[in-house]
């Protein structure tokens, strides 16, 4: 009996990870267009690293095994499955479908030596963080401000290195859960976004003139923007911009970065506040929700792509950050494309391009 159960959970392991005929990202039925974790399910499946189960089916909230969790993080990795060591676990034998993958992470010390894998058992929360700061070398804050995670808490310095790196969030109550079992689809979201983590440098560069073409949304009308780096008021860095074409004033566009926080807005009469905004580094999924709170509430930002492509001006730009915005209070999409150390490149409003630089020019 025993063994007919193993053969049936390997059976079962393996319809899960052998790629299905068809599966195509976002089409599993019990995944809507509306799950904030869509971005990083869509991302492992196209990437081959993650596959759903017949009848379109991806089982979001049944828990992750450890096994499963080895054999995504050796295809996340690339980690070689030939000539692995024995990790010599005593429920692991040679025999083991996915012995290679599990002696493969254990190999390169993303799982600890120990008698037992326990490779049907569920992975908590507190482990997915060891396994994902070991997996990916994560630095961090080595400080928690989750409720229930102190010092003395297994995997308290990783739980830190994933927050900080904006893997994580918690919950809504301020706690992490970290012996919480980890379902399918919350893995996939963590998995997804160590993969995509990106801390690129979003402000213009001063040494460069911009020009952009510009479609106002306001008078339907098209501009051709000159950006010129004015000054630095104590917290933004200040563009002047010009029309080439007519004298219509533009209010100047403030940038700001810490290399924690990114806003983008435009000077105005009354109290600063940026259009944009959001924390660094970035990673693909929802980095803000409609429910949050703050001055930019009623806003999801989901940070689509952090090594997408795009054509603007007549150059492709590779390795471009695609960040989608929407709002409660309007039907329309706002989606924009910035470069790592260039900035804006591109601005969709729906399909239709309100900015596109067409040229920089050095000073």
């Amino acid at each position: 009996m025993k063994k007919m159960l193993k053969i049936v959970c390997a059976l079962l392991l393996a319809v899960w990870l052998i790629p299905m005929e068809g599966v195509q990202a976002a089409s599993f039925k019990d995944v809507s267009k509306d799950n904030t974790l869509i971005t990083e399910i869509d991302y492992l499946v196209e990437k081959g690293i993650i596959n759903g189960y017949p009848n379109n089916l991806f089982k979001p909230n049944t828990y992750v095994t450890r096994a499963q969790v080895a054999v995504m993080l050796t295809r996340a990795l690339g980690l070689q499955t030939t000539n692995v060591k024995d990790p010599k676990y005593q429920d692991v034998p040679t025999t083991h479908p996915y012995y290679k993958e599990i002696a493969a992470v254990q190999n390169t010390g993303i799982f600890d030596s120990a008698q037992k894998f326990n490779p049907n058992a569920p992975l908590s929360r507190g482990d997915m963080a060891i396994v994902l700061q070991r997996a990916f070398k994560l630095k961090g804050s080595e400080t928690s401000y989750f409720t229930d995670v102190s010092a003395k808490t297994r995997g308290y310095k990783e739980i830190s290195a994933i927050s900080s790196n904006n893997i994580t969030r918690g919950y809504d109550d301020g706690s992490f859960k970290p012996n919480l079992p980890l379902t399918r689809a919350h893995f996939s979201a963590f998995l997804a976004r160590a993969l995509t983590l990106s801390n690129p440098n979003l402000l213009k560069d001063k040494a460069y003139d911009y020009t952009y073409s510009h479609y106002s949304l306001k008078d339907k009308k098209h501009y051709t923007l000159k950006y010129k780096y004015s000054h630095y008021d104590d917290k933004n860095d200040v563009w002047a911009i010009s029309d080439l074409n007519s004298n219509k004033v533009f209010n100047s566009e403030l940038l700001f970065s810490d290399g924690d926080v990114f806003g983008q807005g435009v000077a105005r009469d009354y109290d600063l506040f940026y259009d944009l905004a959001f924390e660094l580094p970035l990673r693909i999924g929802v980095i803000q929700h409609e429910d949050d709170g703050g001055i930019i509430s009623g806003v999801r930002l989901t940070v689509k792509a952090t090594d997408g492509t795009v054509r603007a001006g007549g150059i492709d730009y590779n390795n471009v950050i695609v960040l989608e915005e929407k709002s409660v209070n309007s039907d329309g999409v706002s989606t924009y494309y910035f470069v790592d150390g260039i900035g804006l490149v591109k601005e969709l409003y729906n399909d239709v391009v309100v900015y596109e630089l067409l040229e920089r020019t050095a000073k």
